[in-house]
């Protein structure tokens, strides 16, 4: 497709030798043509397929390798290890400890005895599952429609015991942030294992770590250290390796 209504330049997309799905222009006006052979003026790095930074394509067992050896850094000033069976506190709330779990593969978080995010879906379904015995519908999905009323009855008090607890928490937008900043761990934890890029962190995510990492007792204002993983954060709150 050739493009010639600008009174500067004429150009001709060139779909198919695009570099990661940028366009590639001919510059037909000599006008320009000194300019765009200049490398300090090219945007470079810019487009960037987003399996690059998505999460969820670093998920799995955490890393093992790069904190074996580093158990003397739990003693360390700032410092802390997050490995597969630690348990840390995030601190009193309502008048309930509110822990964090280290798992293999995922952090889990509790208020007392009763599960919260992600625990307490996983407490739900698989309840359900118990409850129908692997009966699912058309779509792969339990069959919620097969429940007896008993059933459906053990399914109602879960449900009811959770919302209470978050009401007593402080309501839904208060109950989200203590789960925030208690799973944002999990991203914590990969990026400093080396197995997930600081990059695929998003701006919240920064805030959520930072929240927490206060909670077990981090400085946050000076350099620490995570699974032997020296960080630090900028004054705009952006979590950064410590050279």
């Amino acid at each position: 497709m050739r493009v010639s209504n600008n009174t500067y330049v004429s150009a001709m997309y060139q779909g198919n030798t695009a570099n990661k799905r940028v366009p590639n222009f001919k510059p037909q006006d000599s006008m320009y043509e000194e300019s765009l052979k200049d490398e300090s003026k090219h945007l470079k790095n810019v487009y960037y397929d987003f399996s690059e930074f998505n999460p969820l394509n670093f998920k799995g067992t955490y890393m093992r390798s790069k904190i074996e050896g580093f158990s003397e850094n739990q003693n360390q000033e700032n410092s802390i290890n997050l490995t597969p069976g630690t348990k840390v506190s995030l601190g009193e709330h309502a008048g309930k400890d509110v822990a964090l779990c280290i798992g293999e593969s995922s952090v889990s978080m509790s208020w007392g005895s009763e599960p919260m995010g992600s625990a307490y879906v996983k407490k739900f379904n698989d309840t359900l599952r118990s409850l129908l015995n692997g009966v699912v519908d058309e779509n792969g999905v339990p069959d919620m429609s097969k429940l007896t009323k008993e059933q459906q009855s053990v399914l109602d008090n879960i449900q009811t015991n959770h919302q209470s607890m978050i009401m007593k928490l402080g309501g839904v937008e208060q109950y989200e942030t203590i789960c925030k900043m208690g799973e944002s761990f999990d991203a914590l934890i990969r990026v400093a294992n080396g197995q997930m890029p600081k990059a695929a962190i998003s701006p919240d995510m920064h805030e959520n770590i930072k929240a927490g990492l206060e909670k077990v007792g981090i400085d946050t204002t000076k350099p620490f250290t995570v699974n032997g993983q020296k960080f630090y954060f900028s004054e705009g709150g952006v979590l950064k390796f410590f050279e």
